[in-house]
Parts: C-alpha cells; structure tokens; sequence
C-alpha cells in the first residue's frame, strides 16, 4: 500500500516538524508485546459476572419469567427481570439523550417489560460469583412468550394495518422530515413544484430504486462494563464507550445518582469503535444498577453473537432517487424519496433514526445541487435498532447519487469522470440544498489530482483493447463531502450535546508534558498524533508527551471519539493550550533576561526556547519550565507560577474534508465472479499531522466499505429470527478480499479554522466506496448493459443480471 502528500511549492517541511512527520505509533510498542490494556484486562478483586438471557422470538408478549432455578444454583448471587427493575430504574427516554428534533421516542428498560420487539432483546440478567455458573444459570431461566405478528419489511410497517412495534404509537413511523424548501408546507410545497417542473423540462432524467441492506461495522472487541459502588465515594465504572462523560451524565439522571459520585473510564485500549460504541446503551445502565444494589463489583462482557445480534446493525435504507441533467451532463434538479429501517428504536442518543436523518442531509454530497426535493422516513421494524457507523447515515445515499451520475453519463455519451467534474462545487464556502455548511477546500484540486493519478485515458485505450480480447475490465468513481468533526450548532440540535473539542495541557518540571482529553480513542492513534501536535508547539520530542484520556475523573469534557473530531477539534484545543503556555513562558523568560520583547519573539525548537532577533540568546525548554514550576519567584506582575491551562475550540462553521476515490475490477463475464484489481484514493485532509495515521484511516474505511458492499450482511428469516449471529454466517472482507489501496493527500488547502490547518477524515471514508466498486462492475459490463442497484455487490447478482441481458439478447 502506498501513500504521497502533494505538498504546496512553498511549504517543504523542516527537520525540527513534527506535524506532518511519518512517526511510528506510540501506542504500538504496548499493543504489539502484549501489553495492552483492554476492558477484559481490567480486575477487581470480588467481582461478579452478570449474563443477560436473550428473547427468541422477534415479537412476543412476556407471559411469565421464572429465575427460581437460576438463584438456586450455588454461586449465583441474583437474577432480575424487567419487573424487578422497572420502578427502580428511570426507563429511556432521558431530557440528557434526547436529540431536539421532532420524532417519537419509544420508553425501554434495561430488560424487556411486558414485551419483546426484537430477537437478542435482554429479558433476565443473572449475576454470578463466576462467569461459567452465571451462563449455566441464564439456562435455567424459563420464559413463557406468546408470539405476536412481527414486521420485518420498512414499506410493510408502514402500512395502516401493520402490526405495532411500540404499543400506544397510531403507526410504526418514528421520523419523518423534508430537508429542503425552506421550514413551512406552503414553502416546501412550492418547491416541489418547481424541482418537478425541472424535471420534467430537462433533457435527461435518472429515475430509479436503491436499495442498500442492513450491515455495519464490527469492532475487534465487544462492548464491556464493569461497575464497583461504595456508599461514600459513590459509582466507578470502565466502560467500553467512545463518549464517556455523555456517558456519565445519562447514568447519573437514569439511575438518580449525584454526578459528582459517578465516574466513567473508558480503558485505555479499545479494540475498535467506529460509532458503535457511541450511544448509551441499555446493558451498561444494569451493570450499573446491580453493583450499587449489591454493593458488589459487577462484570458483564459481550459475547460475538450479542454484539452480532444487538449492535454493529446500520445502514438498510433504499431511495427512489430521481436526477435530471441537461444534455451537456450538468445536473438540474435531484428528487429523494428515502426510507430506513430503524429496528425498535430503543437506543439513547442516536435513537436509530439519527444515521439516515444525516444522510439525508449530507445527499447532495460533493455535488452543486441547488434545487433538490429530500424526504425521508423511519420506520420501526421487530429488529435490532439501527446502530452508529462509520460514514454515519450517508452510506446508502452515496451509493444511489453515485450510480444515478454514472447512469447520466451512460445517457448523454460521456464520460462519468467528465460528467462529476462539471457538477462539483468550485467555490466554498458552500451551502446545500438540505442547509449543509461546506466550509473551505478546493474540491476539483482533490478531483484533477485523483485522474491524474491513474492516467484516465490510458485506462479507457487498455479497456477498449480488452474488450476486443473478450476481457472485462471497468473503472468506477465516488466520492465524499464529509464531516471534520461536528460543531455544536449540529451536534446540540441533532443529539443535544455540544461540540467543542477540550483538552488540559500540564507541564512537568523537568520538561515532560501531560495532556488530559475527554474523549476515548478506539485504536485510531490518537495518542500519536496529539502528542505530535504538543511537540510541534513546544519544540520537544513526542516521546516527552504523555496523552491520558477518556476519564471524566480526570479530563475536561469531552462529547466523544465521534464524526471526526480528533483530527479537527480536539487537536485544536490542544493547540490552543500549548500557545497560552508557551506565551506565559516566553513573557517570564524575557523578564528574567530584562529583553524588550513580545512572546512572539521568541521560538520553540530542539528543546530550546530562542530570542529570534539574537539567536545567542536562549535557554532551555527544561530550564524554564522548571524555573516557573518550581521557583515562582520574582515573576512579571499579574503572573503567577504552574504551568498548567484548560483550551476549548469551537469552530466559526461546521468544517468538512474530501476524498475522491477511483476502483478498478476485471469480471468475468460468464460467472460473475469479479477482482478488484487497484483502488486509489486522493484526499483533502488540509495539513496532515501524521501521513501514516491518516493512510491507515483511508485504508481502513476502504476495506469496511468494501466489506459492508460485498460480503456483510444481516439476515432475518421470515420468523424475525436473525440469522447472521455469528462470523460463521456473518462474513467480513479478509486480507486476501481487498486490493492494495493506493492513498494520495492533497496538501494546498489547510482549513482556516483550525489552529494547525488540520482536517479530521476518518469518519466518512467507506461512503464512497459503494458506488465506486459497483460503478466499477457496471462500467466493465456496459457491452451488456448491466446496471445494479442494489446491494451487496456479489457474483450472483452479476451473474443473474448478465443472464437476464443474454436473455433480452436472444429474444430480440
């Protein structure tokens, strides 16, 4: 795998930079020897084991739960139900969880009351001196159900007569919202109208059904929690979780304890998050609930086919998508019709509804679609609800605009590549027709760089040739406008917590920095590029910087490793404090040295801190910083001693960052079976911390795009049963399914909001991979005229298809 950075004529770096330096992972030496620290390394002496018995059955009414034979068993402590929970535990939803948007929120418990809406649903807990027993005991449980009718099919829960997944609800919709036209019906009327008139007048339209299954992303690690309660210092609990103080405050309201006798770490290691772990759940509020009620440490660790049957579940959308063109490729109007399915709903934070609620608004993508007409509805089903994933939301919407381009294209005679570079924004800042705020960049730099890279017409000359040998070889694009991280004017109406990034800076007095952030990584390698960011501001080294975080015991609030924010706001804030620092040190030391100077004046390097307009004049890093620690004396008037200060960075506008990413597939036309054979990405990060990290991130989200288009996929069977519950049946891409992934940064646009120029990325990475691969597939099959529209992506719908063409074929 390769990576370039394209960097601007007149910014070469220097030996003393450590942003944008290649530098090993810090985390890595740990991790690689064995000495990481993960959420099943974490003891306590004492510590219980708490096993969740699950429903059978999609949709049930609970008609009796026995536990008599789980607490007889010797070593079991308790067993509990939803009726034993429901009037001491506070039921979700909670003011602190609750986005402020208009949809309808279902009341759970931890455990089922009354009912079950989905098979995986907790109906029992049982809590054990040891693990084993506490499973030997979840066996014993009996539950009598009677079955329900179950929907399984989001245009089916629609329907009138549809059975409820949520009784006292009139239907089964949970959110619906018109994005575009303005706030009033008679606005959003009279656009419609004219979207539809565009439509009708163009030259060419696109009208087609997209449809996208349910997958998502699987972490490495499950989700874990353990809780330890003492009357007087109250509640510690580690929790595998990306958002830890959101975290604390919903269980602090849910389970009516002071907030300042709760505290929530995050472990220091998680073995991958990528959204899943962001919202509250319901298992850790039991953990919880149970150790403070026992006063007893409680452990509860998922297994795979709890994860595989309760979370990891998102995308599952379709869209009527419709786009019309003139006849040169320009893009006039784009009418969505989209429809997700949520599962239950019963998820704090996200509620499930809040992944499509962004895709819809981030539809228009990277493209300059000034009349739009976006609808979208949720629909609850008797599944799982819909859990966070990387490109949040937008997955499904960027597979049906990217196809929708490629069809145009097909219809007026050129070139897809042609066709998205004339619709691209040229000048930012920008706002969609859903209200989007494009912040800076230079989209069409990112593009040129891209198809320059892979010589387009090189590749159509080696296509027509191949052809002529009866080989099939395709090239298909996507692209993505996403967000680097998300500002508080998003995040506090979409999920009703703020967006600031926050961090401590604190120096040690022989020159060593602490830096304390709320939020907690999955793996990311935040630990290295923050630490960078430190020694860029002070002149240091990385491996002088310790980065502690995800410990609300100990670290500013954080809203949490979510939408990219590490590489944009949290960096930020960090930045911010270095430079508070390093001005009180520069004034102290041109006090000490009796110098006329402005902090400004002075630079940090190499471990020195230098007078620029007499380079003889310096002192050490280590010298000053001891010297204000540790003798505070004789200091400037208003000064005071320690070095130690809280930043918080907000940004003017919501930011985003580009990629542009290009797929090439050899198929086989008589089976189906088709190879990915190169995949390029180029990307518009603004200033790269670490090029290293942020190729990992790009190669990352390549592969859990292609694994989510190609080979994942949950399965219900027509009792709601879910199928998929194990790696047995749910399959990921491995190594040997994925290309050598090919990353190019475009350097020359640095975002203006951020102190460093940085971007964050990770976040949107996989959206653009559906559309690029299938494109791909359909460009190399255009001899038989073969458009898919649906996924996954696999041999067997190619190869239907291409029976279905030589059928056409053959009867005309």
């Amino acid at each position: 795998m390769t990576s370039t950075i394209n960097m601007p004529h007149d910014r070469q770096p220097r030996s003393s930079d450590w942003v944008g330096r290649q530098f090993s992972r810090k985390e890595d030496h740990r991790l690689t020897t064995g000495k990481g620290q993960y959420f099943a390394d974490i003891l306590v002496p004492g510590m219980l084991h708490l096993v969740f018995v699950r429903s059978t059955h999609a949709h049930a009414r609970i008609k009796r739960i026995d536990v008599s034979a789980a607490r007889a068993l010797p070593g079991v402590v308790a067993a509990v139900t939803g009726a034993d929970i429901k009037d001491q535990i506070k039921p979700l939803p909670q003011p602190v969880v609750v986005p402020a948007l208009p949809a309808r929120y279902p009341t759970f418990w931890p455990l089922a009351v009354d009912k079950v809406k989905f098979h995986g649903e907790p109906v029992a807990a049982v809590i054990a001196r040891d693990k084993y027993v506490a499973e030997d005991a979840a066996e014993l449980v009996e539950v009598e159900y009677e079955p329900l009718p179950h929907v399984r099919n989001m245009e089916t829960a629609l329907d009138p007569a549809a059975p409820l997944v949520h009784e006292g609800w009139p239907d089964n919709e949970m959110f619906a919202l018109t994005f575009t036209g303005g706030g009033t019906p008679e606005t959003q009327a009279a656009n419609d109208a004219e979207v539809d008139g565009l439509i009708r007048a163009a030259d060419v339209a696109v009208k087609q059904r997209y449809r996208v299954h349910r997958c998502g992303v699987t972490p490495l690690e499950t989700r874990g929690a353990l809780a330890t309660w003492d009357d007087g210092d109250g509640m510690t609990a580690w929790i595998t979780t990306q958002r830890p103080h959101i975290d604390r405050l919903a269980m602090s309201d849910v389970l009516d304890i002071p907030a300042e006798k709760l505290r929530v770490i995050a472990p220091r290691d998680q073995g991958g998050g990528f959204g899943v772990k962001a919202p509250f759940y319901r298992e850790p509020i039991l953990v919880c609930y149970m150790a403070r009620k026992l006063k007893r440490p409680v452990r509860w660790l998922e297994t795979r086919e709890e994860h595989l049957m309760s979370v990891s579940q998102e995308r599952d959308q379709m869209h009527d998508l419709e786009v019309a063109a003139t006849k040169d490729g320009r893009i006039v109007a784009l009418r969505d019709r989209g429809l997700a399915d949520n599962g239950d709903g019963c998820e704090g934070v996200y509620w499930g509804y809040l992944m499509p609620f962004l895709g819809a608004a981030l539809l228009p993508n990277a493209y300059d679609l000034p009349k739009c007409d976006i609808k979208i509805r949720v629909a609850c089903t008797n599944k799982a609800v819909l859990s966070p994933a990387r490109s949040f939301g937008a997955f499904p919407a960027r597979f049906a605009l990217e196809r929708s381009i490629d069809k145009i294209a097909r219809r007026i005679g050129k070139d897809p590549a042609e066709v998205r570079r004339i619709n691209f924004i040229r000048s930012l800042p920008h706002v969609t027709a859903t209200g989007v705020n494009y912040d800076s960049g230079d989209f069409l730099k990112v593009w040129d760089l891209l198809t320059k890279t892979i010589d387009l017409p090189k590749f159509r000359a080696e296509q027509q040739e191949a052809r002529r040998q009866g080989r099939y070889i395709g090239l298909g694009f996507g692209v993505g406008a996403e967000l680097s991280g998300v500002a508080s004017s998003v995040l506090v109406p979409m999920e009703n917590q703020p967006g600031y990034g926050a961090a401590t800076v604190r120096l040690d007095p022989r020159g060593k920095v602490l830096v304390f952030e709320g939020d907690a990584p999955g793996g990311q390698g935040h630990e290295t590029t923050m630490a960078q960011v430190v020694a860029q501001e002070f002149g240091i080294h990385p491996n002088d910087v310790i980065v502690a975080h995800g410990d609300t015991g100990t670290t500013p609030f954080g809203s949490g490793t979510i939408g990219a924010r590490s590489g944009s706001y949290t960096v930020s804030a960090i930045s911010i404090a270095c430079r508070f620092l390093k001005k009180k040190i520069a004034r102290i030391m041109a006090h000490d040295l009796k110098l006329d100077a402005d902090p400004s004046d002075f630079v940090f390097a190499d471990g020195q801190i230098v007078f620029t307009k007499d380079d003889n004049i310096r002192k050490t890093f280590r010298e000053m910083v001891e010297r204000i620690i540790m003798a505070p004396l004789n200091l400037p008037q208003g000064e005071s001693g320690g070095l130690e200060h809280t930043a918080f960075f907000e940004a003017d506008a919501p930011m985003i960052c580009f990629s542009a990413h290009a797929c090439f597939v050899e198929v086989d036309a008589k089976t189906g079976q088709f190879k990915i054979t190169r995949y390029v990405t180029s990307e518009d990060v603004g200033t790269v911390i670490n090029p290293q990290i942020v190729e990992a991130q790009v190669q990352g989200g390549v592969v859990q795009g292609i694994s989510n288009a190609l080979f994942e996929q949950f399965v219900y069977d027509e009792a709601g049963q879910q199928l998929t519950s194990s790696f047995e049946n749910y399959k990921l891409a491995t190594a040997a399914d994925v290309p050598s992934i090919e990353v190019h940064h475009e350097a020359g646009t640095p975002c203006p909001h951020t102190p460093l120029g940085s971007r964050g990325l990770g976040e949107g990475i996989p959206g653009a991979v559906p559309g690029a691969v299938t494109n791909a597939v359909c460009d190399a099959l255009q001899p038989f005229g073969i458009e898919i529209d649906e996924l996954p992506l696999r041999p067997d719908r190619i190869w239907r298809a291409l029976q279905a063409a030589t059928q056409k074929t053959a009867a005309e």
